[in-house]
């Protein structure tokens, strides 16, 4: 129920250096939120990214496979000839 800036902000202050926040439902692979400010005047220094939730189901799923407690995750860029607002998805849906 908190705002995305608000989950920046805890990992941020508690040293996290980036942050990947993904929608915790696991079914979710077209609904996006909207990442802007909360009508607070808070920033956050960190990079933070949202992934759909089946997205960051499929990573906490293959870390739970391999009995991993974290992960090196490569945000790929658009590497298609379309255009990512033409998608309306992520590139890396289409892995």
């Amino acid at each position: 129920g908190c705002s995305f800036l608000s989950k920046t902000r805890v990992i941020q202050e508690h040293g996290g250096r980036a942050v990947i926040i993904a929608d915790n439902a696991y079914d979710n692979d077209s609904f996006y939120i909207e990442m802007i400010q909360d009508s607070s005047r808070r920033t956050a220094d960190i990079p933070a990214l949202f992934l759909l939730g089946r997205d960051g189901y499929m990573i906490r799923r293959s870390l739970e496979q391999h009995g991993l407690p974290w992960a090196i995750i490569s945000i790929p860029v658009n590497v298609t000839s379309i255009p990512t607002y033409e998608m309306m998805q992520p590139p890396w849906t289409f892995w």
